[in-house]
């Protein structure tokens, strides 16, 4: 993982670079001084990415040579909603650092491939052992269905435990398994967990394009809480394009 940060404390930059190839921009909490250092972003760091909610800050941002590119529905979901009795029959749910990493990560890519705004996304094993040392990280909240008879792995739940809430980060299932009790069964035992943890909420994030999440979301009890818009600045400021820092 690349991180380049610039300007001086306590406003300062930082943007790190994703599997996709572009950089997620953080910039301080005071737009005032956004201006200086969108000017002097460091060669290289483009397209940036900077994802804030949904609000005035949208006219500066475009001011400076950002577009709007992807809006995200956030959800508040109450554990209770997403817990069930729901087995598959086929697959046993473990933990992720009881797999092959290589074959996680190639069904997490596979994942993102079918979810609307992350197709782009590429992730690695490097990548994807980094995000185990992450504080957020638990491996009962990280789950890979593994089929009992092939050992194909078919689907992932990924749950970080952050704080005030968790955060539901992705729960997918390879599509011949769209529409079976494979998704329902992942789910089922994260809520399980984290009830018995006395969590009673967690939040994720949707795209607003991918209309087929909305009802899913509702039936389970969520609760629009907001969205948040990722911004796009796609070459360096006075530049047509932008060198690689590779």
């Amino acid at each position: 993982m690349r991180v380049v940060t610039w300007g001086a404390p306590p406003h300062e930059a930082r943007a790190v670079r994703r599997p996709d190839g572009q950089w997620s921009l953080r910039l301080p909490e005071d737009p005032a001084t956004w201006a200086s250092l969108v000017a002097t972003l460091p060669d290289g760091v483009a397209p940036a990415l900077l994802s804030l909610d949904e609000g005035p800050a949208g006219a500066l941002l475009s001011g400076l040579g950002f577009e709007a590119h992807r809006t995200e529905q956030l959800w508040e979901v109450p554990v209770g909603g997403l817990r069930s009795t729901i087995r598959s029959a086929h697959h046993d749910l473990v933990p992720v650092t009881e797999c092959d990493l290589a074959r996680v990560t190639a069904l997490d890519n596979a994942i993102r491939a079918q979810i609307p705004g992350t197709g782009a996304w590429w992730g690695t094993v490097t990548e994807l052992r980094d995000s185990l040392d992450d504080d957020e990280f638990d491996p009962e909240l990280y789950l890979v269905a593994v089929d009992g008879g092939t050992g194909s792995y078919d689907g992932l739940i990924r749950v970080w435990n952050r704080r005030p809430l968790p955060r539901l980060g992705c729960v997918g299932v390879r599509p011949e398994w769209r529409r079976t009790r494979l998704g329902p069964a992942l789910l089922g035992a994260a809520a399980t967990t984290l009830a018995q943890r006395g969590v009673t909420h967690v939040v994720t994030e949707t795209d607003v394009t991918n209309r087929d999440s909305h009802p899913l979301a509702a039936r389970h009890g969520a609760v629009p809480r907001g969205r948040t818009v990722e911004w796009v600045l796609r070459a360096h400021p006075g530049q047509a394009g932008a060198d690689s820092l590779d």
